[in-house]
C-alpha cells in the first residue's frame, strides 16, 4: 500500500457512480468533462476535463472516452472500446488504439464480459492485440446496498405491481409496460404498472422509429386506469417504488448492463429483461427474474440496431411486433407468478442474495483501491512491453 494517498481525477455523471469506488481511501476529484460528441458525433471516443482549479493529479479513472493530457489513465467501458462507430478502418481508430496500447494507459476495463467479448472481437486483427488484451480484466458496477435486509416475501395482496423506469421510453421497453397493462385489463388480472419515464422517444434514440405518430396508441395507453405515469421521480422515490413493487420491467432493446436492474435487485425485486447485453450474466429466468426473448447477434446486441431506416412502415411493423411479442411473453409470466406465490418468494430471495453476491459496493471499494495502487507501479514494464510490440 503507498504511504499517501493517490490524487485521482474522475468523470462527473450517473455511470462512474457504478464503475468506480462508493468509498476510498484515496482522493477522487470528480470534475465535468467536454463531451465532444457534442461538437461533432465522430469524435466521442476521447475527451478532456475541466481544468479549473488548476491541480496535480496522479491518475485519471477515465469511463467510455480517454481523456486527452499526459496523466497515466485507465478506463472503464460498456460495450465498445475505443469508441468510433464507424470509423473502426480510420487512422483516428488507429490512433485511439494506440492511446490504449500506450504504457499511459494502466488498465482497461470492462463492466461485463459481454463488454469484454466486443472488445476482443473488435481488436483480434490489431497488430496491438496482444498488449491491449493483457491490459483487459472484468469488473460488474456496484451499488451500496440497503441499510435493512430485503423482504423475500411478495410486497402484500394485489394489486400486483410491475414497475417500469427509463427516460428513453421505448428503448428501455416502456411501450412493453402499458400494451402489458393492456392485456392485464383484458384478462382481468390484478396488475398495477407504474411507469417512471420523461418520455423521450424517436429521431435522438438509436433505437426508435422516427415517425412520432408510431407511439400515440403507448403514450394513450399511459391513462389507463391500472397505469401510473411519474415524469420524474428522485432517485430515493425511484428506491422506495422498488421496494414496493412486485417485480420491475426492463423490456430493452439496447442496454449494455442496465443499472435500474441492479437497484431493483438489492430490494430483492425481480427483472423481467431481455436477452441482450450484460443482462443474461446476472438474470438467471425463473430463478432471480424472468428474460425475455430477444433477435440478437452472437455479440449479444439486438440484430436491428443498425437497421438502414428507422423511418420505414417495413421498421415500425418490425418494432411493433417485438413490443407485443414481448408483452404476451411478460404477462402470461406474471399471471403464472400470482397463480405461484412461493415461486415468487423464491425470485425475491435469489434476487437480493445475487445482489449482495455480484455488486455489493463493500468488495469494489477494496477492488478499486487495489488497482489505483497497482496502476502506478507498473509504468516500467509498460513501456518496455510496448516498444517491443511496435517492432
Amino acid at each position: 500500500m503507498l504511504q499517501r494517498p493517490i490524487r485521482i481525477l474522475a468523470p462527473t455523471r450517473y455511470p462512474w457512480r457504478f464503475n468506480g469506488p462508493r468509498q476510498s481511501r484515496h482522493r477522487i476529484e470528480n470534475r465535468n468533462f467536454l463531451p465532444l460528441n457534442w461538437v461533432h458525433p465522430g469524435i466521442e471516443g476521447i475527451t478532456a476535463f475541466n481544468p479549473w482549479p488548476l491541480r496535480r493529479f496522479d491518475l485519471i479513472h477515465a469511463f467510455n472516452r480517454i481523456p486527452l493530457g499526459n496523466a497515466p489513465f485507465l478506463i472503464g467501458f460498456e460495450s465498445h472500446m475505443p469508441r468510433g462507430f464507424g470509423l473502426e478502418t480510420s487512422r483516428y481508430y488507429s490512433l485511439l488504439s494506440r492511446m490504449l496500447a500506450s504504457p499511459r494507459c494502466r488498465g482497461i476495463i470492462a463492466i461485463s464480459e459481454y463488454a469484454r467479448e466486443i472488445f476482443k472481437e473488435t481488436h483480434k486483427n490489431s497488430p496491438l492485440r496482444d498488449i491491449l488484451c493483457g491490459k483487459l480484466s472484468v469488473r460488474y458496477p456496484n451499488i451500496e446496498l440497503p441499510a435493512e435486509p430485503a423482504r423475500p416475501e411478495p410486497v402484500g395482496p394485489a394489486p400486483f405491481v410491475v414497475s417500469f423506469v427509463g427516460n428513453h421510453f421505448a428503448r428501455k421497453g416502456g411501450c412493453v409496460a402499458v400494451r402489458l397493462a393492456e392485456l392485464a385489463l383484458q384478462k382481468k388480472l390484478p396488475v398495477q404498472v407504474e411507469i417512471v419515464s420523461s418520455l423521450q422517444v424517436g429521431r435522438g434514440v438509436w433505437t426508435d422509429p422516427l415517425n412520432d405518430h408510431f407511439y400515440d396508441r403507448y403514450r394513450a395507453a399511459l391513462k389507463l386506469p391500472n397505469v401510473r405515469w411519474h415524469a420524474t421521480l428522485s432517485n430515493v422515490e425511484v428506491h422506495d417504488l422498488f421496494r414496493r413493487s412486485h417485480i420491475s420491467l426492463l423490456a430493452t432493446f439496447c442496454d449494455t448492463f442496465g443499472y435500474s436492474a441492479i437497484e431493483s435487485m438489492i430490494h430483492g425485486t425481480p427483472v423481467v429483461g431481455t436477452r441482450q447485453g450484460a443482462l443474461p450474466e446476472f438474470i438467471t429466468h425463473r430463478q432471480n427474474g424472468l428474460l425475455l426473448d430477444l433477435d440478437t447477434t452472437p455479440n449479444g446486441e439486438w440484430a436491428h440496431i443498425a437497421h438502414p431506416d428507422r423511418g420505414s412502415r417495413d421498421y415500425e411493423g418490425l418494432v411493433e411486433g417485438e413490443i407485443e411479442r414481448m408483452a404476451i411473453t411478460a404477462i402470461r409470466e406474471i399471471e403464472r407468478l400470482i397463480e405461484q406465490p412461493d415461486e415468487l418468494y423464491d425470485m425475491r430471495r435469489h434476487a437480493r442474495s445475487d445482489a449482495e453476491r455480484l455488486f455489493g459496493a463493500k468488495e469494489a471499494n477494496e477492488y478499486w483501491d487495489h488497482f489505483y495502487e497497482r496502476a502506478l507501479t507498473v509504468k516500467e514494464a509498460g513501456e518496455e512491453r510496448f516498444r517491443l510490440e511496435l517492432r
